[in-house]
């Protein structure tokens, strides 16, 4: 016997509950995603009662997780699987009156097979690719250039729209044609679709193993406060969950980190980590720098990390390009800036939608990404065609500079040691002559407003007799004079 649990439509998705509710009553279980479950039935009877007092049991603790379920019991997972979809509340089948119990269901209801859905997901992070189960029966799957759906499915659509031309209605008029004459002229996925009517299974059901919990948890003896002491305790910690990650072939990416306090109360911090890495070292440097940040409040009775994990990562390098920082020393690096300046000050620039040039902010800095863009670009060095490019390099915070002007159009530049040490050779305070300039270019914003976002600025770019190139500001409302940056 077989049981199947299906989130009613109106009860919301809550991920892992009816796998916990399923897994917490039978031992063969194949979840599929949040929202549907099949599990083995036999042999609840012997240990719960009846099959609808464990159908109501299982319904009931689902309720119990907020979760509101349809609960079908038959002789096979496929008969299961379509009551429950179904027919509301709980559907009791006794094993061999399947083909009657699905007599009365239309032959469109065989849509909600996992055969002729897009995709149905596994836990533990496998995915049950569309039409697996007519693959498995001997289907080869046509080229399909029409659809952007799978071809074994399409095959499936196609075999339902035929049976609906021919006026099949029913499934039990579909189980009343011959299996082989309705294979040979549908292919086998016609017989997948017959033995679904006469409540057949295909394949038996393919249990999936519980995922794993990647934590370790240390009851401390004496409180511990300060972080040198709670420094040996995670290195403890932290070498357990490295070995567990390497055995399982597993790179941590999020870190749970709960404290429980002398207070009773719980300090938690969640550490998102920018690749999978399982260094024990780098993992406690990694906590020990979020606490440093986030200090808890009080003493520490129990310490417990936890690991969201994903497969572990795989580094592929090129004889022909050079080596780039590993990800474990970028991202430590990340974290030692972060606790010594900040969150919000350490990340990478991106481009405000704005007019005003001055304008920065920041985003979380992405490691894996910044090194594959090393990774391709040091790789294509050798056939890049050779190009010459102006950058100019801008300033955070632009610097006042003293200019000489003639008609408004900047002639002498005054260079001294507190202002303009760039890439001017001269730092004792001369005067440096432009020799060439262009501009003035206008740019103006904000001024319908009244906050202080409001610039109005000429800009220059200037060359001066020592090589340099500068990009100058002036200010229409005080006639100040700004660097903006180097053009290189």
């Amino acid at each position: 016997m077989f049981l199947c649990l299906v989130r009613d439509s109106l009860s919301p998705s809550v991920p892992g509950v009816l796998e916990s509710v399923a897994r917490a009553c039978s031992p063969r279980v194949e979840p599929y995603g949040d929202d549907v479950v099949v599990c083995e039935a036999r042999g609840l009877t012997r240990v719960m009662g009846a099959p609808a007092v464990v159908a109501g049991e299982m319904r009931r603790m689902a309720w119990e997780r907020g979760v509101g379920v349809r609960v079908a019991i038959a002789g096979s997972h496929t008969a299961a699987w379509l009551l429950a979809h179904l027919r509301p509340g709980i559907t009791v089948i006794a094993p061999g009156d399947e083909a009657r119990a699905l007599a009365r269901l239309p032959v469109s209801a065989l849509a909600l097979l996992p055969e002729c859905q897009p995709g149905v997901r596994r836990a533990g992070g496998s995915v049950r690719r569309v039409g697996e189960t007519v693959r498995r029966a001997g289907l080869q799957p046509r080229r399909n250039t029409g659809s952007k759906r799978p071809a074994s499915i399409q095959l499936m659509r196609d075999a339902l729209a035929t049976l609906d031309r021919w006026g099949v209605a029913t499934l039990e008029d579909l189980a009343r044609l011959p299996r082989a004459d309705v294979t040979s002229r549908l292919g086998l996925a016609g017989e997948r679709l017959h033995q679904a009517a006469c409540g057949e299974d295909a394949r038996p059901l393919v249990a999936s193993d519980e995922a794993p919990r990647f934590v370790e948890r240390v009851e401390l003896e004496w409180p511990v406060e300060g972080l040198e002491p709670l420094s040996c305790v995670l290195a403890r910690v932290c070498d357990t969950l490295s070995a567990m990650l390497a055995r399982a072939d597993r790179g941590a990416v999020t870190i749970f980190t709960r404290l429980t306090l002398v207070t009773k109360a719980l300090h938690e911090r969640v550490l998102t980590l920018p690749a999978p890495m399982r260094d024990a070292k780098v993992l406690r440097t990694l906590i020990l720098l979020d606490l440093e940040a986030h200090p808890p409040s009080a003493a520490i009775d129990i310490v417990e990390v936890e690991c969201g994990v994903t497969p572990g990562r795989i580094v592929q390098k090129s004889l022909l390009a050079r080596d780039v920082p590993a990800v474990e020393d970028v991202a430590t690096l990340i974290a030692r800036l972060q606790a010594l300046m900040g969150d919000s000050r350490v990340g990478a620039p991106v481009v405000v939608d704005t007019h005003n040039p001055r304008r920065s902010s920041l985003k979380p800095f992405t490691v894996h990404s910044a090194l594959r863009t090393s990774h391709s670009a040091l790789g294509t060095a050798h056939v890049a065609p050779r190009t010459s490019h102006c950058a100019v390099r801008r300033f955070r915070h632009p610097m006042s500079v003293r200019v000489v002007a003639d008609r408004g159009a900047p002639v002498q530049v005054v260079l001294s040691e507190s202002g303009l040490a760039l890439s001017e050779p001269r730092k004792d305070g001369s005067k440096g002559r432009v020799i060439a300039r262009a501009g003035p270019w206008r740019t103006s914003g904000q001024w319908w407003t009244a906050d202080r976002d409001t610039w109005d600025r000429d800009e220059w770019d200037v060359a001066v007799d020592s090589g340099a190139i500068y990009r100058l500001t002036r200010n229409r409302a005080t006639e100040r004079w700004e660097v903006e940056g180097v053009i290189d």
